[in-house]
């Protein structure tokens, strides 16, 4: 029996962090991934036709829908989105390093509440690992225990190999949902004077559309040369900024995930509880660079990531643990497309010799 995927993730709408999942995984898998679920009930409607054809046309295949990442664990939308997808295509779903949002956490909650009894309920679902310790926490207390995996994106740079590309830089990126959490001024005046000690030139990252304005409005404030960095749907082009750069201040999570993942000093500019459970996961402790953070505590998270090799070693060794998580996870669903029995409930588990 053939045997494939169809992928369940926020695709086409040029953010840097869902391409950057998917990339991963197209990479990891060795597969296109090329047919993805939609994520509204207006568009099952409408790509009926296209879905029964596909079923039609692949009859006998076995599939596996794949939710490749991101915060969505727990939340009813994803809940709902997860379900759709099984049904329409008549396969398990498996989460693959999911996020979940602290039960404190109104920023992200008043927007996307939580429904657990709507996963519960989802039988076809199973989930294999999630990205940190809050994660884990919120799953353990209302699905039953998980491990910590890592997020799916810190595998990129294994599956394929990034080169720097560019002068080295101070990075730095804001987010735009729909606005910075964060001080403008304050971080400006922040990489200006580290750039202006250190003689570094800035690389200013918009890593969605929604970010150029504030990219833009950045840079205008920054006391050093600046180079601006759009994320144009080139994954591999913006890793290779990335990985050229010295540090990178990041707001926008998956610049951090992707910093870290190439051995570059990261500062999260800490906006939700994701964040934190992310920074959790390679450090052991929640950033101090959080929303309200004084200029001076993010000066010194700079200095800190950039002055303290060994900081940033310990980060590596947790992350490079996360890799080989990732990489047994990715191993196992490439055995079940060849042909090998899946047990689902084990995906995350490794063996005893």
């Amino acid at each position: 029996m053939t045997r494939d995927f169809v992928y369940l993730g926020w695709q086409g709408y040029g953010n840097f962090g869902d391409d950057l999942l998917h990339e991963t995984w197209r990479a990891a898998l060795g597969a296109p991934l090329d047919v993805q679920a939609p994520l509204h009930t207006r568009a099952y409607i409408k790509r009926s036709p296209e879905i029964a054809t596909h079923r039609v046309r692949t009859l006998g295949t076995r599939r596996l829908v794949l939710l490749g990442g991101g915060t969505s664990i727990g939340f009813g939308s994803w809940a709902g989105h997860a379900r759709r997808a099984g049904l329409a295509y008549g396969a398990d779903v498996v989460g693959l390093g999911l996020g979940a949002a602290e039960s404190t956490d109104q920023h992200l909650l008043s927007s996307q509440p939580h429904d657990w009894d709507a996963w519960r309920l989802n039988t076809r679902f199973r989930l294999a690992g999630v990205r940190g310790p809050l994660s884990q926490h919120e799953v353990a207390e209302h699905l039953g225990p998980t491990e910590v995996v890592g997020d799916p994106a810190l595998l990129y740079p294994l599956v394929r190999p990034v080169t720097p590309d560019g002068t080295r830089a101070i990075g730095v990126t804001l987010g735009s949902d729909p606005t910075t959490r964060f001080d403008v001024d304050a971080v400006a005046a922040v990489i200006s004077r580290r750039a202006t000690r250190d003689r570094s030139p800035v690389r200013v990252f918009a890593l969605s559309p929604s970010d150029r304005a504030v990219a833009r409005d950045l840079a205008a404030r920054i006391a050093a040369p600046v180079e601006l960095h759009d994320y144009e749907l080139d994954v591999h082009a913006t890793m290779r900024a990335i990985a050229s750069c010295r540090v990178l201040v990041s707001e926008r999570l998956h610049g951090v995930i992707a910093a870290v993942a190439l051995g570059v000093p990261a500062v999260p500019l800490a906006y939700a509880s994701k964040c934190d459970d992310f920074w959790m996961s390679v450090t052991g402790t929640r950033p101090d660079t959080t929303v309200g953070a004084s200029e001076s505590t993010i000066a010194s998270a700079v200095d800190t990531a950039l002055d303290c090799p060994a900081a940033t070693a310990d980060v590596a060794h947790r992350v490079s643990a996360m890799q080989r998580s990732l990489q047994t996870l990715a191993d196992r669903l490439t055995a079940w497309r060849a042909g090998t029995p899946l047990d689902l409930a084990r995906l995350t588990r490794t063996e005893t010799p």
